[in-house]
């Protein structure tokens, strides 16, 4: 079984932490500092109750002065990275809210060995006036955690992260930053530009493809970016999204079938689809729709990307099954479901099943 996530904050990472801070600053207590961050719920905490809960502990063991506990912080930093290394900028949101000068640098340092994207969101909540200016100087730093920092700890709707309502609302003086990044050459970049483009989208759907407009075949890496920005859009079958990449309506004929009309966990759903017709020449862009049963009877529909083949005139046969085993993100019900393909923005097929 694979380790959770919350382990990476083992007893020996807190030991050789608590060792690594001594070392530095010589009245740490090592053993209050376990004894705290350890107590009786430490099994209990999730990943970032358990970050939160070091952090704190390094802020109560550490100097009271900011100032002076922050460069220890710092060294010991650098011996962390991942996930483990988020309890540092964690530290600093937790103490130096009142410090933003000193924090704010200190967080630009800090995600080159991890990460600062949650840790700096207070801060540019609080102080947008100091946090703006500074992301722009990150879009075009040399240093790609930094210039990923600048996108991600700016996204409104960050996973696991502080929502930054009034960006969630008025997203441009975001677009300044954005703008630095649409040709970045580093994926680790690209894809957080995306994700946030994907972010004020489902907000701001507008502003997202007046942006696409200007910014597409500016270069292969902005049009990865901005495919991966749109990918809501696309799924909801957005005319304008779909247009942009040439995605076209298409009159072709669909005959889908399946294998079996009953699946479950032990037995995917396998289905085939044929296209035949005549059309001209261009990209399809294929996807598949489950009708997922819920326990109230209704069916909520998740969207699966299938395939994006060019049409050469030609009858085209594609396979595909789909598991129904439970996730920790969905749970399945016995009952009717229902099986949807979408061919260029447009339901071209349905069949129901049934899950056992």
């Amino acid at each position: 079984m694979a380790a959770a996530l919350k382990d990476c904050y083992s007893p020996s990472f807190v030991r050789q932490l608590g060792v690594l801070c001594q070392q530095q600053h010589p009245a740490f207590d090592l053993s209050a500092f376990s004894t705290y961050v350890q107590a009786e719920d430490w099994s209990e905490l999730e990943l970032k109750q358990r970050m939160r809960r070091i952090s704190t502990a390094l802020a109560l063991h550490l100097p009271e002065s900011f100032a002076t506990a922050l460069p220890i912080v710092q060294q010991v930093a650098v011996q962390f990275s991942g996930l483990q290394g988020l309890v540092f900028p964690d530290f600093v949101e937790v103490c130096g809210l009142e410090h933003p000068e000193l924090s704010i640098q200190a967080l630009g340092e800090l995600t080159r060995y991890s990460s600062s994207e949650f840790a700096i969101r207070p801060f540019l909540l609080r102080y947008p006036e100091l946090v703006l200016p500074q992301l722009l100087q990150w879009a075009e730093s040399d240093d790609l955690h930094q210039r990923r920092l600048a996108s991600e700890g700016a996204r409104p709707r960050l996973p696991w992260g502080l929502a930054l309502k009034p960006y969630q609302q008025d997203p441009t003086p975001l677009m300044p930053v954005l703008e630095r990044l649409k040709a970045d050459p580093q994926p680790y970049v690209q894809r957080s530009v995306a994700n946030h483009l994907n972010d004020i989208s489902k907000d701001h759907p507008q502003l997202v493809l007046q942006l696409a407009e200007r910014w597409l075949n500016h270069s292969h890496a902005t049009n990865w970016i901005l495919r991966h920005a749109l990918r809501g859009l696309l799924k909801q079958a957005n005319p304008q999204a779909l247009q942009l990449f040439g995605i076209m309506p298409v009159d072709l004929q669909a005959q889908l079938s399946l294998t079996s009309t009953t699946a479950s966990a032990t037995q995917p759903l396998q289905f085939q689809l044929t296209l035949t017709g005549e059309a001209p020449a261009g990209p399809l862009r294929l996807e598949y729709r489950i009708g997922y049963l819920k326990k109230n009877g209704q069916l909520s529909y998740k969207v699966f990307q299938w395939a994006r083949p060019q049409w050469q005139g030609q009858p085209l046969q594609l396979n595909k099954q789909q598991a129904f085993v439970d996730l920790t993100t969905r749970k399945h019900y016995p009952g009717q479901h229902q099986l949807e393909v979408w061919l260029n923005g447009r339901c071209i097929a349905s069949q129901a099943f049934a899950l056992n």
